[in-house]
């Protein structure tokens, strides 16, 4: 431990960002349970239930599941689609909205963060920073929305 302070009290920030890589996004490197990639013949679970902006999970550490059927409007043109949730599943502190076509392709990803997330990076509340974007309260826990992702495929 001895060298690793002495490490951070000479590089600090970098070894912080490290230190925050390695303790959210490395033990998500390989996808799925067991790292044994994801299911590709989704259905839903009841793992994740959702109603308008409220969600209820189960206690799981792999949270991924279809929450619902949407119509999805992008540019004029209308996807029928199903919600792909994501809770923490690849990234402390975020859920991911996913919406899928029949041909199982992305038409839009949405990501919301957990209020304190990087509090520490942000010094404010995702909903001091974003006080006017869309909230989802996950088991009694608001999240923000921070951005989407279109893919060219709808384009």
């Amino acid at each position: 431990m001895e060298g690793f302070e002495a490490l951070l009290r000479e590089h600090g920030a970098a070894v912080e960002r490290y230190v925050r890589y390695r303790v959210c996004f490395m033990p998500n490197w390989g996808f799925g349970e067991d790292n044994c990639g994801n299911e590709t013949n989704l259905r839903p679970k009841g793992d994740i239930l959702r109603d308008g902006q409220d969600v209820k999970t189960q206690r799981r550490d792999f949270l991924l599941d279809i929450v619902g059927r949407y119509a999805v409007t992008v540019g004029g043109r209308t996807y029928d689609t199903v919600c792909v949730m994501d809770v923490e599943t690849y990234n402390c502190g975020v859920v991911s909205e996913q919406f899928l076509d029949r041909n199982g392709r992305t038409v839009l990803w949405r990501r919301y963060n957990r209020d304190d997330w990087a509090l520490d990076v942000y010094k404010a509340p995702w909903s001091q920073r974003l006080p006017e974007n869309e909230r989802l309260t996950v088991n009694g826990t608001a999240y923000v929305h921070w951005y989407d992702c279109i893919t060219d495929y709808i384009l």
